[in-house]
């Protein structure tokens, strides 16, 4: 069976490739065994603004003016959940630091100017706090659950392992079992690692791990940022983390993890609260900090997507949409982002 691409992974970033491929016209099949990943795990923020020093993300106003009307023309938004983030100032120098970020063109429009000095609701703030505009969640579970079945019913996506064994590069592109396609596009996170094309790459698995749980009273309509995000889900039921491990000896979730997690959040509410569910997932980081987009040095068939971080909500549309316009336009790819500055021919 002919495609135009076939897509190794179905988390954020492959999503986003079969939504611009579809856009285009151009068809596809996706492949992805739907167990957890970092997408899948994630809490699905969007903000342009780094809340620890009040700078930009790299590529702030790209990002936010392409990806987020993206989703909103996906499923008719129903995913995605607009929401301010409350930055609740860990000192009273905070807010001056806050007030200088302010004349930063890039980040004017999302750091308003009206500092408060209160408690929110039942949230403590003794040195106050500023708001965050056009920001959000996506709820990314429910967006690739959706996705995912509805591709299932047109035959573009097959819930299975890829195998690495069973794909023939060809002079015309690539063949897998009983598809032939121009392009293959591995969209795996840190399972890149077992790759035999891009296992070279420098995708570090980041720990991270949160508390999901039920706060009655505590009524939030925005997300609070301090020492942790404290993120509503709807009826009382919030998102709590997440922590941030370079190395670990277990991918499971630790008593010690959720110990902190719970701790954290007390700092913040005298509300009493149920720890509903702790989980645990890897983020794919990079060095540099930069995304990895771009064919393989050798065999240009051959593509992937990987290193979205905890940016994922914001950088997936946006690299799939560069990706297909190089594959099938040679448009350019950002030289920060390529794909060469780890692999050379």
């Amino acid at each position: 069976m002919q495609r135009d691409v076939l897509i190794v992974g179905f988390g954020l970033a492959g999503w986003a490739l079969a939504e611009e491929l579809k856009r285009q016209g151009i068809s596809f099949i996706a492949f992805d065994p739907l167990k957890n990943s970092s997408s899948k795990i994630a809490t699905g923020i969007y903000n342009p603004v780094v809340l620890k020093r009040f700078t930009a993300v790299s590529h702030a106003q790209e990002l936010m003016a392409f990806s987020i009307p993206f989703y909103a023309n996906t499923a008719n938004g129903k995913f995605q959940h607009p929401m301010s983030i409350y930055r609740v100032f860990a000192k009273a120098a905070e807010q001056n630091n806050w007030m200088a970020a302010l004349d930063r063109p890039v980040l004017s429009p999302y750091m308003t100017s009206d500092i408060q000095n209160h408690d929110i609701n039942n949230i403590a703030a003794p040195h106050g706090f500023g708001e965050v505009q056009h920001t959000g969640r996506i709820d990314i579970t429910g967006l690739l659950r959706y996705a995912s079945s509805k591709l299932a019913r047109i035959n573009s996506f097959v819930q299975e392992q890829f195998d690495y064994d069973a794909l023939k590069i060809t002079n015309e592109g690539v063949v897998y079992k009983q598809w032939s396609a121009r392009h293959i596009v591995f969209a795996e996170g840190v399972g890149v690692k077992h790759n035999p094309w891009f296992a070279s790459l420098p995708v570090v698995p980041n720990k991270g791990e949160w508390l999901e749980v039920s706060c009655m009273g505590l009524q939030l309509s925005h997300m609070i940022k301090g020492s942790v995000f404290i993120v509503p889900l709807g009826n009382d039921r919030y998102r709590i983390g997440a922590t941030y491990a370079r190395t670990f000896e277990s991918l499971a979730p630790t008593a010690e993890n959720k110990a902190w997690l719970m701790n954290q959040f007390r700092k913040y509410t005298n509300l009493p609260f149920e720890v509903l569910f702790h989980g645990a997932g890897l983020r794919p980081t990079v060095p540099d900090r930069r995304p990895i987009v771009g064919r393989h040095p050798k065999f240009p068939s051959l593509s992937c997507i990987n290193g979205l971080g905890s940016r994922g909500v914001l950088w997936a549309p946006f690299l799939a949409s560069l990706l297909v316009k190089h594959l099938y336009t040679n448009a350019f790819l950002p030289d920060e982002l390529q794909i060469r500055r780890f692999m050379r021919p």
